[in-house]
This record gives C-alpha cells, structure tokens and sequence, in this order.
C-alpha cells in the first residue's frame, strides 16, 4: 500500500490550481455589498453548492439582515477545527480608479483584482480549497471542520450576535477558531494576529441656530462647526492622552507575557514609514515605547467633519449645523456602553450638551494568548510550509467580532499582503500566496 504524504496534498493542490482560481473568480462576480443591500442571495447560493459539493453538511442561519452561512463536516473526531469568514464586502467606488471593473477578475502580475479578493473571499476559496485537496488524499480529515460565514461583518456584523446567541453550541464546541483573514508584510512574512483591539463609532449632530446666516453676524451666534471642532478637541489633547475622565479605569496591567510579546515584537518601523510616506512618526515614537502604545493603549480618532460652505469660490457664511463621524479603539478591559456614557457625560459638564450623538455602534476587544497549544499549531504549520518564523503579532489595531467567540481562541491569518488595497480600488491577492495559504491551511489540518 502506498503511504500518502503532506506532499501528495501540496502537489494536488499546485495541479488544481487553475480550477481553484476559477471557483474564486465565480464567487468574486457577485457583487454582495451589504451596505447596499446587494448580493446576500446569489452569495448563498455560490456557499451552498460550492460546500455541498465538497461533502459538507450545510444550513442557513436567518437573522434580522443578510443570513449567516453554516457548513459542518463532522467526522467524529475529537477536535473542532471553526472557520469564520464573511461574504459580504466593501463597496466598490470609487469605481474610476479601478484599472479593471470590480466585480469582474482579472488577472495581471501574477495577482487576480477584484473587490472582496483579500477581504475575504480568497480566504474562503483558499480554506475550502485545501480542505478538498487533503480528503482526496486522505479520505477524510483528522477533525471535525465547521464554517460561519457571515454576511454583514462590513457593516459592523449587527446580526452576527442575534444568530450566535440562537447557535451557541455551534461555536462554543470548537478547540480553535481561524479568523476571517490576514496578510503578509512588504517582506512577504506571514502575519499572525492573536487578537483585535474593539471599537467605538459615534455619529454627530449639532444645530447652534435656525440658519446658516452672514459671517458678519458671527459674533452673535454660536457657530456649529466650531462647536463641534472644540467639542472634539475636548476628548484628548495632542499627546494622545483621552481626556473624558475614567475612560482608562477598567484597563488591566499588563502582564509578564505581554510584555515579553510586545519586547519582542519587530514592528519593522522603517516599512511602516515608507508605508505611510513619512520620515518620523507623530510625537517622534520609536522603539518600545511605540510598541507599547500600539498594543497596550486605545485610541481616539476623527473619521469624518464636515460643515458649512464647500463649493467653489468663497461664500461669508457661518453656519447653523456640523457633523462628524469619530472611533475610539478599544484594548481589553473596556467596554463601549460604558465608555458612551461617560463621553455624555463629560461633554454635558463642558457645555456640550448639544453635541447629539445619532447613531452608535461598537463592540469589545478579544485575544487569544501565544501560548495556546492550537494557536501555537497554527505558528508552527506557518514555519513547516514556508520554513521561516511568521510575524506574530499579540492585538492588531483594527476590529472585529471576535468577542462573540467567548471561549474560542482565535487566530487570524490569511492570503493578503501590504498592498492588497483591501477596501480600496484595485484590491488583489497575489496567486503565490493563494496557493501558499492552501498549503498551510492543509498542514494545520494534519496538525491537528
């Protein structure tokens, strides 16, 4: 009898190459943009043959928006291994600085560009791809592999919860969750994210007078946009310190492992500069000291302001209202209602009361620790392919669901890179790290 090896799944994979870029480019013509409403139906439709066909049993699960995908292949073993995805994606304008149309793949430079390519539809073809690869070699994994793919995760996964709740068992029965994507850095080193920081995003409104009226009349009447430009410049001074009292309370110290991680850490700062087109980064960060804030310490940040006049030529106006979009990211220990309740309250005793916030989402952060056997698993499948240490990064500075996975350790990797342009125009994956990703995907399996 001929032994089958990890090898025979590489060498399928690299022969079935074509075929798996074909299956992603059909899932990549369907245009499921949840902002717009778009999409949700022929996108689970493509899961459920696509997932049905490789021998997994499948079910939908509705909520309040677009359904939550579910695909299960239970073996019997006794290890879960749980994939979260999603098959919604960002919308695609601006579509003219798109050098090829968004919702039809092509591919240039060895890379294929389509919208939702690295964020993360590859991901999803990737995972599934290889998890075929390896049962038409084997038989059959060595684990129980089940998928949630939601449909809403780029409008903040506001149902994900409702069908969470309604399917606990579902999640909370798995020994290791890979998160929905991830990348490697202008090196090409593998990232590896242990967790993600949480968020709060307020939406503004304040209204100081009736109408906009001439600026010569300024002096006797309030003006919205400074009034919401001094109420935003309230909430933390240029250090970077936020000002609303008590929004540091419930941060724990961190502990000898963390900082042990964070020590350790490359954070490569001179890719980040010619990242960012810079020479020197705010407050003149470097070194640890930059580590620390990075991963230790939230953030508060302007996303959009606007008010007043913004045509062409001049207009003497003062005007009545302002708006502005602002998000807090969060490290463990705080909680967004909280943390709402006490910016109202510090801006009603600063003679803000008439900022409104309209309109409010968010959610906490969540970690896995490096130390975790299935995360350390997922470090070592990563080094087994690749044979080279991945960038292991303890929190990254953006968000995502991963709180609602309580219990669940969660890792995140993926088949992106620097300059995928995830939500932006000409978003692209490179076909190397596609079948790469596979590859490791596969020897994560057999790990287990």
């Amino acid at each position: 009898m001929i032994q089958m090896t990890l090898d025979d799944v590489y060498h399928l994979i690299e022969q079935r190459k074509d075929y798996s870029i074909k299956l992603l480019s059909e899932f990549l013509k369907i245009p499921s943009v949840a902002a717009k409403g778009m999409g949700s139906t022929e996108a689970i439709e493509f899961l459920s043959k696509s997932f049905e066909e490789a021998g997994f049993s499948c079910f939908i699960g509705e909520t309040a928006g677009n359904p939550v995908f579910c695909a299960e292949m239970d073996v019997g073993a006794e290890k879960t291994l749980l994939f979260y995805d999603h098959y919604d994606v960002q919308p695609e304008e601006p579509v003219e600085l798109w050098d090829s149309p968004p919702f039809k793949p092509t591919i240039r430079d060895e890379k294929i560009f389509a919208r939702g390519v690295s964020d993360n539809k590859g991901d999803i073809i990737c995972r599934l791809e290889a998890i075929k690869a390896y049962n038409k070699v084997f038989g059959k994994p060595p684990v129980n592999i089940k998928f949630v793919i939601e449909g809403e995760e780029e409008i903040g996964s506001i149902n994900l919860k409702e069908f969470i709740d309604k399917n606990k068992e579902f999640i909370t029965d798995a020994d290791l969750c890979i998160w929905e994507s991830g990348s490697r850095d202008v090196e090409g080193i593998q990232s590896v994210y242990l967790g993600v920081k949480g968020i709060l995003y307020l939406h503004l409104r304040t209204e100081t007078i009736g109408r906009d009226t001439h600026s010569g009349s300024t002096q006797f009447v309030d003006n919205a946009a400074y009034e919401m430009s001094w109420a935003l410049s309230a909430l933390k001074n240029r250090k970077d310190k936020i000002l609303v009292p008590g929004f540091y309370d419930n941060i724990p110290e961190p502990s000898l492992e963390d900082m042990k991680n964070i020590e350790n850490f490359n954070l490569k700062e001179d890719l980040f500069k010619q990242n960012f087109g810079i020479d020197k980064f705010r407050l003149n960060l470097e070194g640890l000291e930059m580590k620390t804030k990075y991963f230790l310490e939230p953030t508060c940040n302007i996303c959009g302001l606007w008010s007043g006049y913004q045509g062409p030529g001049s207009k003497t106006v003062t005007p009545k209202e302002a708006f502005a979009k602002i998000d807090f990211r969060l490290v463990p220990g705080q909680e967004p209602v909280d943390l709402l309740q006490k910016i109202r309250k510090f801006w009603d005793e600063n003679n803000f009361e008439h900022i409104e916030i309209t309109e409010w989402d968010g959610y906490p952060a969540a970690k896995t620790s490096i130390n975790n056997t299935f995360a350390q698993k997922v470090i070592e499948s990563i080094k087994d392919v690749e044979n080279k240490e991945p960038d292991i990064w303890p929190l990254v500075g953006g968000s995502g669901p991963m709180y609602l996975f309580e219990g669940v350790p969660c890792v995140s990797i993926g088949c992106g890179h620097s300059n995928s342009n995830t939500h932006a125009p000409n978003e692209n994956i490179f076909i190397d790290d596609f079948v790469i990703g596979m590859k490791i995907i596969a020897n994560l399996i057999h790990r287990f």
